[in-house]
């Protein structure tokens, strides 16, 4: 080389007499560097186009997930009903516990928290405030005069309030007058128009108390339309809208309006964090902070409400038997953006929801991405090898070559991850309104468009392609000159022992998580799985040479016998180049395994839910609402429809279970379901562990063995809850069940569920006939009952959609499309990886057609080869995903196959052997195209 390159001369340190290379030295090593490191770049650009390509994928992901994680943080709804009010105040939506250690642990609450009405005056006393008006809102769905039910636009709600509470968008009327009697109601006119009535004409509005009738007597509209984008607004006279709410002495938020010239405050997000630091402390969102909190109300710091002793022995707070009054409740003070999240209960939730899981994706995805961007660089390096030992032998000193190979990856990631932050930021909006489709958000969900993912995609992307590079080099610069030159001529089989020893460790905590399947509670099973799976599949790229070998050893003589010149070739080139064969597979294994992992492991745990449910439901009957529930009068009017035996409600919630002896975890959130023990006979067949059923009324709860146990209960034993809308109960376990994946952990009195459940509906009612009634009149009766009852569906069990159904087949989506997201980035690398495994080959085939090999035996080596990859892929991928799922499918289901349609795995089998064909076989036929002596040249 000339002394303007590396490795000769005096800038770089030339030979010394006694052998060996001189320390590189100041002056134009750097230069040097660069420079060879450009010519790199142009002579090899297939590799380069590949470390490219991993990385910008890398980069969009990251950007992503980075997007949506700042989202979860600090975004959320634009407030709608509310967005004429500067300030609004809400009850706290989670539950908290305080520890003497650590952070305190906090539990969403899932149905809406209501304030005392008191609040309002004391609000509206607060200095600078002008007035306070407190809002009522409760679910309603109209039904037209054809019997026809609405809802709200786009499957949005429809909600009624009083017309006290219309200045808060505003709505003004725009036809007609507002309510003045109980019967009398106005309806927004984009509510009208879909209903098809007007003023004067009459609708009848279902509520929990049943459907009324109302006579039309306004029409009213917000600012800007006819109506707002995701809710219906129907006015109702205050006092009645206080009646039919079923909370006459609470509000469901207070809207704040401020007198001219007083600063509102409250700004959210990292522009808030900021400004509250250098304004003032005297804001209207302070001043009415500070009032409540002299009442005895406050926000603790995460919207929650605390938990804990009060000093006489009751509970911190508690709550009057419809949760009106609770002492030491929590409020929060919200302006701005965060003004939706006491409008929206599912905006705090959507929060929660898209913090959690853009989390729990970015951990995985940069998991992925270091995979991916490190087997890269590592193919790319080990395909140098023959260069990087040449270098080495004319004096390239270690750290010349380790500048030398970071430089290039510094001039391809600082180009790839820069190109994909752009789109990363338009995928984190597609992921978004994915999210919304499925219903995993709010529709709605704004996101937060902010620097913070760009410089955490660069500092990640580019460090992890430094450090990637650094590993994958390390081996070929260190060892001597001489020694380099003989290991580029054949590569060397063995592996680090640290590779090693980390690839068996990792394979023996799969084994650990595979047994943990069978001892984590059924609703938990599929974790171990899914986590299983993603161990052994590092711990297989992490052995991948040792094991490639040895299966390629097993297929040699398979080969042989099939062909003997192309198979002999394949055989010895699987054999000798086990790295590159590891290389290329270990995508392919990657993409069958895990996807087959991820996508029957849910299949399985839905299907196991359906069935448990069904199977504990032995009702003739299932009525059920079109609106999404049923009033709680139905189940009464059904039982007394001739040949009914009995009806149960079943009113699905979530409860928080509080142990406050614990350290670790003490709030354990739990699916609970509120029913009529005295319908059970003939409608519900819980099998029962101890205790019985049919004592669960008034002050008592049934447990499954698994909450049980968590918890340390037993039959006697007081358990401490928080139910959905925040009220603390202390109830006494009457009976413990059997595991029920459909029917959850908690079972309690429907009378004790349904006043704190936000709509005040059940989910279904179950309907049992007598032994000697005729099935075919009860039917006829109970559609007689529905067409009382507009919305009203007749089912029999197998239409039993139970909230576990919903909510699994949301959570199952929202893995699909996660997965897909994942998958298309492996698909990437599949490709990239093959075809830089096969274009680095063009010498070797080269050389084999110079010693004689024709064209045609060397294609029906490359076919050989080619199936041998595949063939190895699809049989280690399916032997991943198969050990857990086998061990999941008999713990859920009882069968060791799982669950789901098997044209999904063909799917992924196809489509994954089709990318690693045509990967290997279109760069090959290319290559092959080149005369022999060309290609040799041309590789030199």
């Amino acid at each position: 080389m000339s002394d303007r390159r590396m490795g000769a001369g005096k800038s770089d340190g030339g030979a010394r007499p006694g052998g060996g290379a001189r320390p590189a030295g100041p002056g134009r090593s750097i230069g040097g560097v660069r420079y060879v490191a450009r010519k790199s770049i142009l002579a090899r650009r297939a590799q380069f186009i590949a470390s490219f390509l991993a990385v910008l994928g890398g980069a969009v992901l990251v950007t992503a997930c980075g997007v949506l994680l700042e989202s979860g943080l600090f975004a959320g709804i634009a407030p709608q009903r509310y967005a004429a009010a500067p300030v609004v105040v809400g009850a706290g939506q989670s539950v908290t516990v305080p520890l003497p250690e650590g952070p305190d642990p906090v539990e969403s609450l899932p149905e809406r928290a209501m304030l005392p009405a008191e609040l309002v005056a004391t609000v509206a006393a607060v200095p600078g405030v002008r007035t306070a008006v407190g809002e009522v809102s409760f679910p309603a769905t109209l039904v037209t005069g054809e019997g026809r039910t609405l809802g709200g636009p786009d499957g949005g709600e429809m909600l009624g309030h009083g017309w006290g509470t219309a200045k808060l968008t505003p709505f003004a009327l725009r036809e007609g007058a507002e309510p003045r009697r109980p019967d009398e109601i106005v309806l927004d006119a984009a509510t009208a128009a879909r209903a098809g009535t007007g003023v004067g004409e009459q609708v009848r509005i279902a509520t929990a108390d049943g459907a009324t009738p109302y006579r039309v007597v306004g029409l009213a509209t917000p600012p800007e339309g006819d109506g707002l984008p995701r809710q219906s607004a129907l006015f109702f006279t205050d006092a009645r809208a206080r009646e039919l709410s079923g909370h006459p002495a609470s509000v469901a938020a207070i809207a704040v309006f401020a007198d001219p010239g007083v600063p509102t405050g409250g700004d959210s997000g990292l522009l808030g964090m900021v400004r509250s630091l250098s304004q003032d402390r005297d804001t209207l969102v302070e001043r009415v902070e500070r009032a409540l909190a002299a009442k005895g109300y406050g926000d603790n710091g995460n919207g929650g409400q605390g938990y804990g002793d009060s000093g006489n022995g009751g509970q911190g707070y508690g709550g009057s038997g419809n949760g009106d009054r609770a002492d030491g409740q929590r409020v929060v003070v919200r302006a701005g953006v965060e003004r939706g999240e006491v409008e929206f209960l599912s905006a705090a939730q959507s929060r929660s929801v898209l913090t959690l899981v853009s989390g729990s994706f970015t951990g995985f995805v940069l998991m992925i991405v270091v995979l991916v961007v490190a087997g890269t660089l590592s193919l790319m390096v080990h395909q140098r090898r023959r260069e990087i030992a040449l270098l080495r032998a004319v004096a390239a000193t270690p750290r010349q070559v380790h500048r030398m190979l970071a430089t290039e990856v510094l001039l391809v990631s600082g180009v790839a991850t820069p190109a994909g932050i752009g789109p990363g930021y338009l995928a984190a909006q597609a992921l978004r309104d994915g999210f919304a489709r499925i219903g995993v958000i709010e529709d709605g969900f704004a996101l937060s468009i902010g620097p913070a993912p760009a410089i955490a995609t660069l500092v990640l992307c580019l460090g992890a392609a430094r450090i990637a590079v650094w590993v994958a080099a390390r081996r070929q610069v260190r060892v001597r000159p001489v020694e380099a030159l003989r290991e580029s001529a054949v590569e060397r089989p063995d592996i680090g022992r640290g590779r090693v020893i980390g690839g068996y460790v990792l394979l023996g905590l799969a084994l650990v998580a595979v047994a943990a399947v069978v001892v984590v509670p059924q609703s938990l099973a599929a974790v171990p799985a899914q986590f299983s799976s993603m161990l052994a599949l590092i711990g297989i790229a992490l052995l991948g040479p040792r094991l490639m070998a040895a299966l390629s050893r097993l297929a040699g003589a398979s080969l042989l016998r099939r062909s003997r010149v192309a198979g002999y070739l394949a055989a010895a080139n699987s054999v000798a180049g086990s790295r590159r064969l590891a290389a290329a597979v270990t995508p392919l294994v990657l993409t069958i395994g895990f996807a087959t992992s991820q996508f029957y492991s849910q299949t399985t745990l839905s299907t196991a839910t359906q069935y448990q449910a069904r199977a504990a439901t032995v009702a003739d009957f299932v009525l059920a609402g079109a609106g999404g529930g049923v009033a709680p009068d139905i189940a009464a009017a059904a039982r007394h429809v001739p040949g009914v035996s009995a009806t149960t409600p079943l009113v699905a919630t979530e409860v928080v279970a509080v142990d406050r002896e614990a350290t670790e975890e003490p709030l354990s959130r739990s699916t609970a379901y509120g029913i009529d023990a005295t319908g059970l006979t003939g409608t519900l067949d819980l099998p029962v562990a101890s205790g019985s059923l049919r004592e669960l009324r008034g002050d008592t709860v049934a447990l499954s063995e698994t909450e049980a146990l968590w918890l340390g209960k037993k039959v006697g034993d007081r358990v401490d809850l928080v139910l959905g809308d925040g009220t603390p109960t202390k109830p006494r376990v009457i009976a413990l069940y059997r595991p029920n994946l459909g029917f959850g952990d908690v079972l309690l009195p429907s009378d004790a569920v349904l006043p704190h459940t936000t709509d005040r509906l059940a989910d279904v009612v179950l309907v049992a006939t007598a032994p000697d009634a005729d099935r075919d009149a009860v039917a006829t009766g109970l559609s007689a009952l529905a067409k009382e009852h507009p919305g009203l569906a007749v089912g029999d069990r197998e239409s039993l959609l139970v909230a576990q159904d919903t909510e699994m087949e949301a959570n199952a989506w929202l893995n699909r499309l996660l997965l897909a997201v994942v998958l298309a980035y492996v698909a990437l690398s599949v490709a990239t990886t093959l075809v830089t495994i096969t274009t680095g080959r063009a010498r070797e085939l080269a050389l084999l057609r110079l010693v004689g090999g024709t064209r045609r035996q060397v294609t029906r080596m490359l076919a050989l080869e080619t199936s041998l990859v595949a063939g190895i892929a699809v049989l280690i991928g399916t032997a991943v995903a198969a050990v857990p799922l086998t061990i999941l499918s008999l713990r859920l289901i009882d069968t060791p196959l799982p669950s789901g349609p098997p044209w999904v795995f063909a799917a992924i089998v196809a489509a994954t052997v089709l990318t690693g064909v045509l990967s290997i076989r279109i760069p090959a036929t290319r290559v092959l195209r080149a005369r022999p002596l060309e290609a040799m040249r041309s590789r030199e």
